[in-house]
Order: structure tokens, then sequence, then C-alpha cells
């Protein structure tokens, strides 16, 4: 506990000397908005919260899932606030809708994999909304470069541009997580059965 109390008090005087003194050593300065704080952390914070996600997803509780959407809908009304406001200090205006698929799609992708149980059987109103979302999507990518609509940085990316944006996010889900999922609930197993085998 202490060592974790040393770090947050570290990383907060790391900010606080960086923004309030500008210092060149910290490299922060007002210059260092919020958009970068998000492309450099948010990442790492999802990849380290993986082993947590695997371990826990089986006992999250309503609370837990109303708790992530508040948390989310609260983002969004950030993200508006920061392109019509505008807040400066968020840096989000002139990132394209393209600039927010590059920082998210993978952080959003490994931080939910893990809760995804494909159905035995898909269900035909499954089926309907997967359908009407690809459609939506295709639609949107194809009238960003028709159209076009500068807003969503689709104009000058090539199908290469889009390889290197999607190949993770479909390979984690698909390729990489269901095998970790098999090695941890296999490290797990033997545990869980001494624990009931403990009980009286």
């Amino acid at each position: 506990m202490g060592l974790y109390v040393a770090l947050v008090a570290a990383g907060l005087g790391y900010i606080v000397l960086g923004y309030a003194t500008g210092w060149a050593w910290t490299g922060l300065s007002k210059q260092v908005k919020l958009w970068d704080w998000l492309e450099g952390l948010a990442l790492p914070i999802t990849v380290g919260l993986v082993p947590l996600l695997l371990k826990r997803r089986q006992h999250l509780q309503p609370v837990h899932k109303t708790t992530g959407v508040m948390i989310l809908a609260a983002f969004v009304v950030l993200v508006l606030a920061g392109y019509l406001v505008p807040w400066d200090w968020t840096g989000f205006t002139g990132n394209t809708l393209w600039d927010w698929l590059s920082l998210a799609l993978l952080p959003v992708v490994i931080a939910t994999a893990s809760l995804w149980q494909p159905p035995p059987r898909w269900p035909a109103r499954h089926v309907a909304l997967l359908s009407i979302a690809t459609a939506l999507a295709i639609g949107l990518v194809l009238a960003g470069y028709l159209v076009p609509w500068k807003w969503t940085g689709f104009t000058d990316n090539t199908a290469w541009d889009w390889i290197k944006l999607l190949l993770l996010p479909v390979l984690v889900p698909t390729v990489l997580l269901p095998r970790l999922l098999d090695v941890v609930e296999a490290g797990l197993g033997p545990v869980g059965r001494v624990d009931q085998a403990e009980r009286p």
C-alpha cells in the first residue's frame, strides 16, 4: 500500500512541477493538453487492467456496469464540450474521427473483449442489429471519402492505413484473448477446486 501511495504522490508532484513551474525536464507545459495525456496513457492503462478484468469478469455486479456507463457518459459530455465550447485545455479541437479511432479503438477492444460472450446461436434480432451497425459503419466511411466529410479525417487514408488501424483490434478479441482466457482459467481452476474442497 505504501508503494502505491508513494507512486501516486510522485506522479502528482511531477504534474504540479511540470505545469506550475514549467521546468523543461518534465516535458509538461500548457502546450500539453488532455489529448496528449490520452495518447500516452490510454493503451498502457488498459493493458495494465487486463489481468484484473480477466480475473473479476465473472463477478461484475450491476453497480459496476452502472458506474462504467456513468463514466462513459461523463467522458462523452467532456468531449462534446471540448469541441463545442471549445475548451482549449482538452486539445480536442482539430482532431477528426480518424484520430479518435486511432486513439481509442484498440484500448476499447482490449478493455471490453474479456466481457464478450459469443452466443452458441445468434438470434435473428442480434443478426439484424449487427447488420445495421455494419451497414451504418460502411456508409459513414463511404460518405467520409465521397462527400467528403472533413470531420471524419478519412480522405487522406489509404487501404494500408485502414489495415494498420484495424488489424490489432480484430486480432485481439478473435485470436489472442480467447487463448489468454484459456490459460488464465486453467491457472485459476485448481485454486478454485482447492478453495471448494477446504469449505466445510
